[in-house]
């Protein structure tokens, strides 16, 4: 077997571990962070929950999550991310489920607050452990397969919520949005006790790969790291604009990502479309179309190691989405195509967006960046679903937010040219070419 190979069949059972355990936690992680978007269609008349009070219990979530991702973060680098995540899974699952008791809007509230507690560190840590395993010329494509974890959470909230809602209403004396929280919140915790006994830290305990693999391995993370800027402080990198900057980019992401998340099924709705059933199969489509457009973008981006213009043509693409959503009210087929178009174009942002951080985020301060970056960008779950809610109640209709939310995902694809130049895009291409070497 040549070195080359070697090398691919190396990764390729790195992936089929890792990757799966981490898209499998993230699918539930989005599914009972979002499933609200459901499961408000009953709850605003069972609980009497206006649209702005459901706007800031969906935003709740993120005020706590964006407060304790760095902590989180701090915390998986001293006590491994098998325990971490670990934490995070089984937390979360049961705080899920708890989530179908709640009977007032402070309850809902506060459930909401403890969620976003719970999950606060598997994402941005997951993202660094990637970091941890992969070379930065390996990273777009597995970032590809774990952020796409988030739109196939679509299609598993259409089909499967929109059905719990439906043939489970009213069982045992459960409302359909009750069963909803509890059955999508137990996988979570099982979840958690494979990843318990199943994820190594690092490369060098795991008892799945040969020394030969295990060596593979650590020499193309030994030669990333000599390869890049070497290594920096917290302090050092806090000074970098690029980082906070980055920050506002993921913010405009996300803005649009949790806004369609929480409000798709009653954008869907004012199509014309009375069935929660039909609304459900109509919302598969977009977050469907989005898993190809993302696979697609990281694993380009990663074959022709170009990172800048993988961004910025998918943000485009989206803001014309967007744009044109609104031009068709009363049709649903038209409709839930520029939806499409707008969706695939945002997550096709992702996996090309965490693989920028390593341009210049090297060392003891790359976990509390990412984080950081995280953080700043999460603060949009709270205004995105926030700010649509308010629009909503004041216009009574989506109209404007698709507009501001067009024009802010353009501002983001703008600024990305910024962020990676010209001559940072040369010096990625060459620094991949030396790892490769």
């Amino acid at each position: 077997m040549s070195k080359l190979s070697a090398v691919d069949s190396a990764y390729r059972k790195v992936t089929w571990r890792l990757s799966s355990l981490l898209f499998l936690g993230y699918v539930l992680n989005y599914l009972d962070r979002t499933n609200i978007g459901f499961a408000q269609l009953q709850m605003e008349n069972d609980l009497r929950f206006s649209a702005a009070a459901y706007g800031l219990g969906a935003g709740l979530f993120f005020v706590s999550y964006v407060l304790f991702s760095v902590p989180s973060n701090l915390l998986l680098s001293r006590t491994g991310a098998r325990r971490t995540i670990f934490g995070c899974l089984f937390t979360w699952g049961l705080i899920s489920s708890a989530t179908m008791l709640i009977r007032t809007p402070m309850e809902f509230y506060i459930a909401r607050f403890l969620l976003g507690v719970a999950e606060a560190g598997f994402y941005p840590g997951a993202v660094f452990y990637i970091t941890t395993w992969y070379p930065s010329d390996r990273r777009a494509g597995v970032f590809g397969i774990f952020t796409s974890a988030a739109v196939v959470a679509g299609v598993v909230a259409g089909v499967v919520s929109g059905a719990l809602m439906t043939y489970l209403n009213g069982y045992c004396g459960l409302r359909g949005w009750q069963w909803l929280f509890l059955i999508e919140g137990l996988p979570s915790i099982a979840l958690g006790i494979v990843v318990y006994f199943s994820l190594h830290d690092v490369p060098k305990t795991a008892k799945w790969l040969s020394d030969a693999e295990k060596e593979i391995i650590v020499d193309a993370l030994k030669k990333d790291e000599v390869a890049s800027t070497g290594d920096q402080t917290l302090a050092e990198s806090l000074k970098n604009w690029r980082i906070y900057l980055l920050g506002f980019i993921y913010f405009v992401v996300l803005f649009q990502t949790y806004a369609l998340a929480f409000w798709q099924p009653s954008i869907i709705r004012g199509f014309g479309v009375p069935s929660l059933v039909t609304i459900g199969l109509y919302s598969t489509i977009p977050p469907f179309v989005a898993i190809f457009a993302k696979l697609w973008v990281g694993y380009d981006s990663d074959a022709r190691r170009e990172l800048r213009w993988h961004f910025v043509i998918p943000a485009f693409a989206s803001a014309i989405g967007l744009f044109l959503t609104p031009l068709f009210p009363h049709s649903p087929i038209l409709g839930i195509m520029c939806l499409a178009l707008a969706t695939a174009g945002v997550h096709g942002c992702v996996p090309v967006f965490w693989s920028i951080p390593g341009m210049f985020l090297t060392g003891t301060a790359a976990a509390a960046s990412i984080a950081l970056i995280s953080a700043m960008g999460n603060v949009a779950g709270f205004a995105g679903p926030s700010l649509l809610g308010v629009i909503k109640s004041a216009t009574g209709g989506f109209a404007l937010s698709l507009y501001i939310m067009g024009g802010l995902i353009a501002l983001g694809g703008v600024l990305m040219l910024g962020v990676v130049s010209k001559t940072k895009q040369a010096a990625y291409q060459t620094l991949n070419g030396a790892c490769e070497k």
